[in-house]
Order: structure tokens, then C-alpha cells, then sequence
């Protein structure tokens, strides 16, 4: 993996940087790799770092005091974590974790707020991916008080297609490209394995998605759209 290769303006987190803003943040940072299973961080871990995920998938996770209720979301390579945290918080609220074998680029956190600093457009984009987050959230919040886990696995799915999912071409079908567990996803929807299990086999028998072997595609994108959209 070369830093060099990965951090420019081919990517949205970097793209209105100065030239010089970019070679300032290759030369601190540091690739490095992670077995599916090993922890980036933790939560209440000082956030001395931001992380560029080169490959693979991350899970963000925190489980509350009482063991029942856990946020869980995930990212995909090709992008910046953790948006929410920059200029603003000293520990990380949540704990990431290595989905599956990961590779990072690890950028001192004050360098990166620094340089970002130097360019309007760029702050932007850190306003601009905050909102995305925030709205995904009120989604989750939403959707997470109604007593009807039918609701929530279907809502749990939608956020799913939407951060990781890769449109196909011609099909229009997306897919998820890593397995993706029942038991995670009836975590991050409050409710058991053997519930989450019998919706997702509805919305197969409804022709809505397709999940194999924990690899999900989904068939009726207009469907999960329209949901996020509401």
C-alpha cells in the first residue's frame, strides 16, 4: 500500500487540499494492516488519530451499560473515520473494530484538522459528510422506538444499502461485497437473531433482497430508497 497513491484528491476527504497540504499529510502519516477481529480503537481511547480506510470494512460499535442496546455501523473502504469526532472531541465514542482484513492510513488527528482548516471548500465537505451522518442517525433513531422489529431489521438493512452497498451495472442490483452476520444485524436492531431471521426472509420471498451465505444483494433498490427517504 503507498500513502502516497491513496491520499490525493482522487478521494472527497482530500480533494480541495493544496498540494502542499497533501505531501504535509503523507509525510506523518503511517499505512498500516488489521486481521479481521483486531481493534482500532476503543471506546474512551484518546483520538489522537484519523483513519483513511484503504480496504475492507469497519465496524463501529458501543454497547450501553446494560449490555442491551448496542449502536452498531459500519464503513467501507475509500473513506475518512471519524467525521463526527473532528474539532470537537478529545476520546472516541465508539470502539472500531476490524470487520475483515483491513487496511488503514493512520493521519495525526491535529495535522488533519490543521490543514483542513486552510481550505473553505474543504470544511465544507467535513459539514457536508457531519450532516449525511447525522442524518443517518435520526433515521436509525426513528425507526429504533417503534415497537415493531419488522420496522427496525428493514431500517437496519436500508442503512446497510446505503453505506456499503456497490451498485451492478446493467442489473441495477445492489450488493454488499463483504458477508454481513444475522446476528449483527438483529443487533443493530434491537431485537433477537431468530426475529431478524424470519424478516429477512420475508423481504427474500417478497423479492426485495437476496441473502446467501451472509452476502446480502439488494433487488428492489426503489424500495430501500423510498424508506430512507421518508
Amino acid at each position: 500500500m503507498e500513502i502516497k497513491k491513496e491520499l490525493g484528491k482522487q478521494h472527497k476527504d482530500f480533494r480541495y487540499l493544496s498540494d502542499q497540504d497533501i505531501q504535509k499529510l503523507r509525510d506523518v502519516s503511517v499505512a498500516r494492516s488489521y486481521s479481521k477481529g483486531q481493534v482500532l480503537f476503543d471506546v474512551d481511547d484518546d483520538r489522537s488519530h484519523v483513519y483513511f480506510l484503504v480496504s475492507g470494512i469497519i465496524k463501529l460499535e458501543k454497547i450501553d451499560e446494560t449490555g442491551t442496546f448496542t449502536y452498531l455501523h459500519f464503513k467501507k473502504a475509500k473513506s475518512l473515520l471519524l467525521y463526527l469526532d473532528l474539532f470537537t472531541d478529545k476520546k472516541h465514542y465508539v470502539s472500531a473494530v476490524a470487520y475483515t482484513d483491513i487496511e488503514i492510513i493512520s493521519i495525526p488527528v491535529k495535522i488533519f484538522e490543521e490543514v483542513v482548516s486552510n481550505s473553505a471548500l474543504q470544511l465544507i465537505t467535513v459539514i457536508q459528510e457531519q450532516s449525511k451522518l447525522l442524518r443517518t442517525q435520526i433515521f436509525k433513531i426513528q425507526k429504533g422506538i417503534i415497537n415493531n422489529a419488522d420496522c427496525r431489521v428493514t431500517a437496519t438493512l436500508a442503512i446497510i444499502y446505503k453505506d456499503l452497498g456497490e451498485k451492478q451495472y446493467p442489473s441495477g442490483t445492489v450488493i454488499v461485497s463483504s458477508p454481513i452476520t444475522i446476528n449483527d444485524i438483529a443487533r443493530a436492531s434491537g431485537t433477537t437473531r431468530e426475529t431478524a431471521s424470519i424478516v429477512i426472509k420475508k423481504l427474500v420471498t417478497a423479492k426485495k433482497i437476496k441473502y446467501s451465505r451472509k452476502y446480502l444483494t439488494f433487488l428492489d433498490t426503489s424500495f430501500f430508497n423510498d424508506l430512507l427517504n421518508d
